[in-house]
Parts: C-alpha cells; structure tokens; sequence
C-alpha cells in the first residue's frame, strides 16, 4: 500500500491537500464546469470551494476522485464509518479522511495551519458559527484529553468573540440617516443664529460711533 503522503503547510484540509498535490487535474474539474481555473494555487482552493459550494455533493465526489492518496484511503474508509458533521449535521463525515461528503468541512488536524482552517467559515453567519462552536464544545467534554479538538474549540471561540466585537464597534460607528440630518440642520441654524447676531452686534457698534460723532 503506498503511503499517504503528507500535505504541505498551506493545505491543511481534504479540499486543500488534494487542490495542491493534483493541480491539473483539478484545474481540468472547474473548466468542466464552466470556470476559469487559476493560476495561483490558493485561488485555485477557493475556486474550487465555491464549485462545492454551488454543486454539492457531485462535485465533491468528482473532486476526491483526484485525491493523490485515493486508494490507500479506500483501504482505510471500507473499515471506518461514518459519523455526523459538525458542520451540516449530515451522517456523511469520514474521520480516515478528515472530509465531510456532504458539505466539505474538515476538521482541525494539529499541523499548525489555523488560518487555514477558519477559512472553511467565511460563509458562516455568526449564529450557525455559534452552533458549531456548541456542538464541538460537547465533543470536547466528553474528550478532554484530545488537545487538536480543544485547540479547534479556542479557535472558533476566538472567530466569534473577533466578529462580534467588529459588529458592535461597525454599529457604533454608524450615525443613522435621521440623526446625521437632524445635526446637519441644527448646525445650519446655529450658524445662521450667529451670523444674524454678529450683524446686530456689528449694526449697533456703527449706531453708537454714529452717535458719538
């Protein structure tokens, strides 16, 4: 059996590690689809998970049809079932090949790539992110001595303290259209109230000179 070889730093995940070790072949998947492939590996991943995103489940069987390993992870997945994704909550994700069938999700590996990993959830809104966080929080307390699954815990836990925080300080900066038009105005009319003061100060300063004379 020929030996999985290990995935470079930048492709941490399924979708990654077979994106950078079979790049043709994958180029060759998103023209069949009607994408412009690019040249650029990392474009190339992102391509590739918005095809999965808009194809499903077909296009990632295509795509683990170009897995580099393919048959030494068939060997491993004849004896492994499948469990729920944290992600989708489908019954479809493979622990011997860290990929969900049904939406592509992988899980953190512990090979320091955690960029990478938190990439997965830029489609996310902050309530299904939540979720997630929730059901890999239970995970964890019934294995506390997993330390990739912790690490993947303090992550997402990071993501959504980051994003909530960016929200409450976005809305703190926005005045609403109202309020920016009632200072607009109240400002036009203390301008015109010091302007119509300083031409009565000035009209009654020439009336006394007047006077004077």
């Amino acid at each position: 059996m020929r030996a999985i070889r290990q995935a470079p730093a930048q492709g941490q995940n399924s979708i990654d590690y077979i994106t950078y070790h079979n790049k043709d072949s994958v180029s060759d998947l998103l023209e069949h689809y009607g994408y412009v492939a690019p040249k650029h590996p990392r474009a190339l991943v992102s391509a590739v998970k918005a095809l999965i995103q808009k194809k499903g489940e077909k296009a990632i069987k295509a795509l683990l049809e170009l897995h580099p390993d393919k048959n030494a992870i068939l060997q491993l997945s004849t004896s492994s079932a499948k469990t729920i994704c944290d992600a989708c909550s489908n019954d479809s994700y493979d622990s011997a090949t860290n990929f969900c069938k049904a939406c592509g999700h992988s899980k953190y590996s512990g090979i320091g790539d955690e960029a990478n990993f938190l990439k997965q959830f830029k489609t996310y809104d902050i309530q299904a992110l939540e979720r997630y966080y929730q059901s890999i929080v239970k995970q964890s307390n019934v294995k506390p001595q997993d330390k990739h699954l912790a690490r993947e815990v303090q992550m997402v836990w990071n993501e959504i303290r980051t994003r909530k925080i960016a929200t409450k300080t976005e809305d703190q900066n926005q005045v609403p259209k109202d309020k920016a038009l009632r200072l607009k105005r109240d400002e036009l009319l203390l301008f015109g109230a010091v302007f119509v003061a300083g031409l009565l100060v000035g009209h009654g300063l020439k009336l006394n000179r007047t006077n004077v004379r």
